[in-house]
């Protein structure tokens, strides 16, 4: 990573746009709608437990950065658990509402909340899978973010997990995240594309 985009911060407008979804978000009262999807459960879950097939047994600590309320770790809590898997959810984002609809929803595992702007967090551990979608950073910003979270977040021998999902209202197309992680400089391990979802994943070393 060069210095001019270890240095980079988001445009504030991007910002602006996220807090502006954050408060879209908190309006609704339904929790998949709370999550920013709108296509109903049975979409919810098939576009989005494909996350789990990059999950070795017997599961371990997965962190969703851009978690929102939360909801979508509890859902895979639970599919884990139909596989066998026992995932340990750790989550943040950059609001603060959402965040605490997540501590609320998961109060045995509050603590592994915490608000944070996912472009400029560098915790202060690392976790065995790391799930991130490409619309926490703008497009122009998403190599160098592929390149902090593997240097930063997932553990060696973890596995990042880069998702990406369209948009069937407004006709869009979810981002080739496969090819993105390969200009990246990474090596694909595993990808699935399921309805307006696609995943891609690599191991860390």
């Amino acid at each position: 990573m060069s210095e001019g985009e270890e240095r980079a911060r988001l445009p504030e407008e991007f910002l602006e746009r996220l807090r502006r979804l954050e408060l879209a978000y908190l309006a609704a009262d339904d929790p998949i709608r709370q999550s920013g999807f709108s296509g109903g459960a049975e979409r919810w879950r098939r576009e989005r437990e494909a996350i789990l097939d990059c999950v070795d047994p017997p599961g371990g600590e997965l962190v969703d950065v851009g978690c929102a309320n939360g909801f979508l770790l509890e859902c895979l809590m639970q599919w884990g658990r139909e596989r066998g898997l026992e995932i340990v959810p750790h989550g943040i984002d950059i609001g603060e509402g959402l965040i605490a609809k997540a501590r609320e929803r998961l109060p045995r595992y509050a603590g592994n909340f915490q608000t944070a702007n996912a472009w400029e967090w560098a915790p202060q551990r690392r976790y065995r899978y790391v799930y991130a979608l490409c619309d926490v950073a703008p497009r122009e910003f998403l190599k160098a973010y592929v390149g902090r979270l593997r240097e930063r977040v997932v553990e060696r021998g973890g596995k990042l997990i880069l998702g990406s999902y369209g948009n069937r209202g407004r006709g869009e197309r979810a981002m080739d995240v496969a090819e993105l992680l390969r200009a990246s400089g990474c090596r694909v391990s595993g990808e699935r594309e399921r309805g307006e979802a696609r995943l891609a994943w690599v191991e860390v070393e």
